[in-house]
């Protein structure tokens, strides 16, 4: 399975500039084999912010079951400062799970 991780950014926080807020995800997700994704739109009914902005996006490709579930634990005790973190497991032929 392939992990995405979608950040959304709370109230009064904003990193526009790609190069910036790479520097700072990739501190907050050292240890975990992720690759850049740039940015996307997810559903509306799935972002805790009222507009519809492109959130940033990374990926975890070829997770395994132990590292999405250490994922999980990790993003639980250790919050990102500034930002929700949506995560969905992908399956190919399987429609994207939203499971964080």
């Amino acid at each position: 399975m392939d992990l995405r991780l979608c950040f959304e950014n709370k109230a009064g926080i904003r990193i526009d500039e790609a190069s910036v807020f790479r520097h700072y995800a990739e501190n907050y997700l050292n240890g975990f084999n992720v690759e850049w994704g740039g940015s996307i739109s997810v559903p509306h009914s799935d972002t805790h912010t009222g507009p519809m902005e492109p959130l940033w996006q990374y990926r975890i490709p070829d997770a395994s079951t132990a590292c999405r579930d250490y994922l999980a634990e990790y993003l639980e005790r250790n919050p990102m400062a500034g930002y929700f973190v949506h995560v969905y497991e992908c399956n190919s032929g399987v429609q994207d799970r939203k499971i964080n």
